[in-house]
């Protein structure tokens, strides 16, 4: 007897339209299952380093506008003065929201935990919940034209005052934060949020273009590392199910990390002056985007609990490619990002 499945009397039009009734009602389940918000903000306090312009003010100005008390970190100090009277105007809760403004050198490791030391005294000694990873410029060339200091400079920069922060937040955020013995129930009761950390990266991380090599092996390094962060944490979050075996984290713990392309900023404008005319030629159909229309996309995708998220079309086929071993999300759970996209 034949194995062929038209030999069996099943129509491939049957089959097709089977799929197509599945796929169909995953659809519409995503559509109407996937209301709840894995990112809320109002009366969380949220750090963005980099915060005194381009995208990480406009988050931070996004985050101030839902509800937020927002530290932003950078090293200008004028800049970000201005910065935290345009988040104040914002406020969604004027009365009751804070902004605060750090002056620190990302690049310094030591600057991390005396970031988040200040932070948490300015917040009544609770560590903050968000963390947004924004600092960093690019400085784009061929590899064999950039100078030494440069490509060291880009390495730090945009990796490791990322990395820093990352360390000192996840290790501030797994340390038990002491209790009095007459608070314990009341804290049981009333659990703690999830902690989120953001790193922003960049789509040269997936897909390198030439002209970028002193920045696109920092982004891929900032990715391999969310990647890890991503499964470290579980351990963490799994630890918290079994508080017998001893002093666990107050609150889970999330990574997620940002692919956007190309940002309207003043960044962008010195990339320009300065950008090989090979890699002007291969950008020159590129569209960037506002930062405020990106800041808008990355909290909706938070608030649908992704991991990688990219910001437009061309960026979702390039995370497509280079997803590689990073988690993939399944055809439900894509449903529901269609769904939740089509009713923003």
């Amino acid at each position: 007897m034949s194995s062929d499945w038209w030999s069996q009397g099943t129509s491939p039009n049957l089959t097709v339209s089977a799929v197509i009734v599945l796929l169909s009602t995953l659809l519409v389940a995503g559509m109407l299952f996937s209301s709840k918000n894995h990112f809320p903000v109002e009366g969380l306090t949220a750090v963005v380093t980099g915060g005194s312009q381009g995208l990480g003010l406009a988050l931070a100005q996004e985050l101030s506008a839902r509800g937020a008390n927002v530290v932003i970190v950078a090293q200008n100090v004028p800049k970000l003065e201005t910065a935290v009277t345009t988040l104040a105007s914002r406020a969604k809760n004027a009365q009751s929201q804070r902004f605060l403004s750090l002056s620190f050198d990302l690049r310094a490791p030591e600057s991390a935990p005396k970031i988040l030391e200040e932070i948490k005294t300015w917040n009544n000694g609770e560590a903050p919940e968000l963390i947004f990873c924004c600092a960093g410029h690019c400085y784009p060339s061929f590899f064999a034209d950039a100078p030494v200091d440069k490509l060291k400079d880009q390495m730090d920069t945009v990796y490791w005052s990322s990395a820093w922060m990352a360390h000192a937040a996840i290790n501030m955020w797994k340390t038990p934060s002491p209790k009095a013995s007459g608070d314990e129930n009341k804290s049981a009761s009333r659990p703690k949020p999830t902690r989120h950390l953001i790193f922003t990266c960049s789509v040269l991380a997936l897909f390198p273009v030439a002209g970028y090599s002193p920045y696109s092996p920092c982004k891929a390094a900032m990715r391999a590392l969310a990647d890890s962060l991503n499964q470290e944490v579980e351990v963490y979050n799994g630890s918290r199910q079994n508080p017998s075996s001893g002093p666990v984290p107050d609150a889970d713990m999330k990574v997620h990390i940002v692919f956007p392309m190309g940002i309207i900023s003043p960044g962008l404008d010195n990339e320009n002056k300065i950008k090989p005319t090979l890699t002007m030629q291969l950008e020159k159909d590129d569209k960037p985007q506002q930062p405020e229309a990106i800041a808008k996309i990355v909290l909706r995708r938070l608030g649908a609990g992704d991991f990688m998220i990219s910001t437009m079309f061309l960026g979702h086929l390039m995370r497509g490619c280079g997803m590689s071993g990073s988690v993939r999300s399944n055809i439900s759970s894509q449903s529901a990002k269609i769904g939740a996209s089509r009713r923003a």
